[in-house]
């Protein structure tokens, strides 16, 4: 595509921007301003075997074109000027030409008038070269091209400060305005269309699109092939594109549905709104919120600082975003999340689960594979989890049930609860409560200042506390060879156990009373005030290992 050419000088920067800023009064007119206003109307036209068509107009023109059935191609063109003087507005108005003429393989259609500046300065081009530096610039100018051409006619466009329509034209399309609106409808074969400061609108395109719109907003309906889109500062909308998609855009929103194959898509400050994606989607939005459903493949988002909802993905999840709000319902394949400072709500996800999550509240549910959950100073739920679960936090509230196969946390200065886990339990907790409900495989918890409390467990248990209270009991089985370990400070523990239980091992306390309900054998520990308390039945059975500076009580449950 041909690249804009602002070489023209001081005086045409001058009057472009005069010429921008006009009304219908003219450039420089105050509205008091008598105004004579002329038209003249141009025509050209000729036979088109196998040419393309190349239109070059560079002022304020309206240009539209399209297709017909002929093998031929027609311009009308209407052209406007003002002036208070009529017969400076005559000679501008002779000196307005239009031509169609062979240029190689192709024909050109040009439009001409005073205001172009790149032919010699004489005459009436020095009059306004005169009258802009003198301040004294008081024309109107405006022109409308309209041209037929046939159906399957390639064109190039050149435009400046006008709108551009193109329909029903199915060969090689290149469109290059600026400051105006573009519309192309009912077209095909293959579109590259650049434009500035206005909209861009293309629909029913058979064919693939490249389009660039600086400082203006996009929109594609029905594109029959690849759509590719550049812009700025204005919104892009798309739907229906039947081959890969890419958006690359600048503090811009972007919302649209039904991409056939992989779509990618860059923004910033603004919204990413994208529905039924095809292919892999890839999305990066920084300072954006994004919203994703219903992909058909793998998702990939990068963001930050606004919320991100993903739903609906039949493939892989990579989901990285700093300082957002997660929200992720329906991944048929892996997920990886992070984000941080705000919550992340996780559910429905099939395959495994990889969460980072600092200082991010965590809402995990649903999950058919192995989890895993790093976090920090927020609170942490998983539910229903079909794997393992692994939760590494600090500082943090967690609370996990359902779990399928083996849990292990680590947390701190906050409770521990733990419900329905098929497998074993492994707990690390400073400083943090203990609280582990019908764990089906061995427990094992080190924990310090809080209290462990178990019910209804059914293998080994182990416990390493500092200054804390523990409490086993409703214990569900004691398979031959299980050991229940206890050891702890400054704190009693109770185990309550079935009473066909066949005991062995010790337990041993400082300063504190051993109370059981189990036949025993005491004995001196050796030292002042301490005691210990042997089990042995001579069968096989549950060992034991009890100790603290506080109570025991071994009770029959």
């Amino acid at each position: 595509m041909k690249p804009k050419n602002f070489a023209a000088g001081t005086a045409l920067l001058m009057l472009v921007a005069a010429y921008a800023s006009a009304g219908s009064r003219g450039l420089g007119a105050s509205k008091d301003d008598p105004k004579n206003v002329q038209t003249k109307n141009l025509q050209a036209g000729t036979a088109a075997p196998g040419k393309s068509l190349r239109v070059e107009s560079s002022h304020q023109a309206h240009v539209t074109i399209s297709g017909w059935e002929k093998n031929e191609i027609a311009a009308e063109a209407t052209v406007e000027v003002g002036n208070s003087d009529p017969a400076f507005v005559k000679e501008f108005l002779d000196s307005t030409t239009m031509t169609l003429e062979p240029e190689g393989s192709a024909f050109v259609l040009r439009l001409r008038s005073p205001l172009d500046w790149d032919k010699k300065q004489e005459g009436l081009f020095g009059k306004i070269a005169d009258a802009v530096r003198g301040g004294r610039w008081s024309i109107s100018f405006a022109a409308r091209i309209s041209v037929r051409v046939p159906a399957s006619q390639s064109l190039e466009v050149d435009n400046h400060f006008g709108n551009v329509a193109v329909t029903g034209v199915s060969g090689r399309i290149e469109l290059d305005n600026e400051s105006g609106e573009v519309r192309v409808e009912g077209c095909g074969g293959e579109l590259e269309l650049a434009n500035s400061f206005g909209a861009v609108r293309v629909e029913d395109f058979k064919g693939p699109v490249d389009i660039r719109n600086e400082s203006g907003g996009v929109r594609v309906e029905r594109i029959g092939g690849r759509a590719d889109i550049r812009n700025s500062f204005q919104d892009v909308e798309f739907t229906k594109i039947d081959g890969p998609l890419s958006v690359t855009s600048e503090s811009s929103s972007v919302k649209g549905t039904g991409v056939a194959g992989d779509a990618r898509i860059a923004s910033s400050f603004k919204s990413i709104e994208v529905r039924g994606v095809r292919g892999r989607l890839e999305i990066k939005g920084e300072s954006s919120a994004v919203t994703v459903d219903d992909a058909a493949k793998d998702v990939v988002i990068n963001s930050s600082f606004q919320p991100v909802i993903a739903t609906n993905i039949k493939g892989e999840l990579r989901l990285s975003s700093e300082s957002s709000a997660v929200t992720v319902d329906g991944v048929d394949g892996d997920a990886w999340i992070e984000s941080s400072f705000q919550p992340i709500r996780i559910s429905r996800v099939k395959g495994h689960l990889t969460v980072s999550g600092p200082s991010s509240a965590g809402d995990i549910r649903d999950i058919g594979g192995d989890t895993t959950v790093k976090s920090s100073f927020a609170d942490v739920g998983a539910t229903g989890i079909g794997g393992n679960l692994d939760i590494r936090s600090e500082s943090a509230k967690v609370v996990a049930a359902d779990i399928k196969k083996d849990a292990f946390i680590i947390s701190s200065f906050n409770g521990i609860e733990v419900r329905r886990v098929d497998g074993g339990l492994k707990v690390e907790g400073a400083s943090s409560s203990v609280l582990a409900e019908d764990i089906g495989g061995a427990v094992s918890i080190r924990n310090s200042f809080k209290n462990v409390l178990l019910r209804r467990t059914s293998a080994s248990i182990t416990v390493v506390g500092e200054s804390s209270a523990v409490d086993v009991g409703q214990v569900k089985a004691l398979p031959p060879g299980s050991i229940i370990d206890i050891k702890t400070s400054f704190k009693p523990i109770l185990v309550a156990l079935p009473g066909s239980a066949e005991l062995q091992g010790q337990a041993r306390t400082e300063f504190g009373v051993i109370r059981a309900d189990f036949p025993v054998i005491l004995q001196d520990a050796g030292g002042p005030g301490g005691k210990s308390v042997n089990f042995g039945t001579g069968k096989p059975g549950v060992t034991l290992k009890l100790e603290t500076t506080a109570d025991i009580t071994i009770k029959k449950d």
